[in-house]
């Protein structure tokens, strides 16, 4: 089921396949990690990158697979935690990023499953 638009970023460290990537603030075209709830998640890795000179395919929009740090009900948003892994999506008062919903429960931690890639920030009013 994964269909994806797919564009290849620069990477600083190792990144895992199937996890949640946000844009680099101190170099171009480069992705890490989300280093927190507020920053905007830009895309899900294909593969994993050991190479820190290498890049790493990142699917931007579509469906891709992610890993599962924690369980969730299908439909629901998605957001990641500090080492990419997808979690539930929470409200908090300064808003937080999210990466998409996904399709299917997620019923055990380390399970990976398909998300409908949208990413966005839900600010709490």
């Amino acid at each position: 089921m994964s269909q994806s638009i797919v564009e290849s970023f620069n990477v600083l460290t190792t990144l895992a396949a199937y996890r949640v990537v946000s844009l680099d603030t101190s170099a171009s075209n480069t992705v890490v990690f989300p280093p927190s709830s507020l920053r905007p998640q830009v895309g899900i890795t294909i593969d994993t990158v050991r190479d820190t000179t290498g890049s790493v395919p990142v699917a931007i929009a579509g469906i891709a697979k992610l890993f599962f740090n924690d369980t969730i009900s299908a439909g629901a948003l998605v957001s990641a935690d500090t080492s990419g892994r997808g979690i539930p999506y929470v409200d908090v008062t300064a808003g937080a990023a999210f990466i998409g919903m996904v399709v299917q429960t997620v019923s055990a931690t380390g399970t990976i499953a398909d998300v409908v890639i949208h990413s966005g920030f839900k600010a709490i009013p």
